[in-house]
């Protein structure tokens, strides 16, 4: 009887270590670049650079390119863009756009993809027409501003960070 439970429980370990091992081998890694896998803390110069940019980018930030846009970047990675839109603009799409996107950080260029957003029917015809993502080299960030070179190397975008009620003058 002794033995029969020794067995047992050998079995069960084994199964138990045998499950672990299976789930760590097919178990998805941490998808670098993402800006949010981290194994480990960074130690690197370059690695600490990347990381406290990646902290400051962190926040709102307002512009006024093609109508006021409001970003928001999250830690988690993801992101909202807020667009108001006037005049003709406002009628031909909706008077104000809201676009939920994923945000990653390699060196200094700020990726952004669009996910979702809303009124879905115009986000879907501006993504249709557009593309869903946007690579921009970070050219300046400071604690109020981030200036943003387009990936045509021409178009820049002035942002500027705002708080909690403080929003710039149309």
């Amino acid at each position: 009887m002794r033995h029969q439970r020794t067995v047992l429980c050998f079995l069960a370990l084994a199964l138990l270590g045998g499950g672990v091992a299976y789930w760590w081998l097919t178990n998805d890694p941490p998808v670098a670049g993402d800006g949010l896998a981290r194994d480990r803390p960074p130690t690197h110069p370059v690695e600490l650079e990347v990381d406290q940019t990646r902290r400051r980018l962190l926040g709102v930030w307002q512009d006024h390119y093609r109508g006021k846009r409001t970003m928001t970047l999250n830690d988690d990675g993801t992101g909202t863009m807020l667009v108001e839109l006037s005049g003709v603009q406002a009628t031909l799409f909706a008077p104000q756009l809201r676009f939920d996107m994923r945000w990653s950080l390699d060196g200094k260029v700020l990726r952004k993809r669009t996910v979702s957003g809303e009124p879905s029917d115009k986000v879907n015809l501006i993504l249709n027409t557009m593309g869903n993502t946007a690579e921009d080299t970070i050219l300046e960030l400071t604690d109020d501003r981030l200036l943003l070179l387009d990936q045509d190397g021409k178009t820049k975008y002035d942002w500027k960070r705002i708080g909690p009620g403080k929003r710039l003058k149309d």
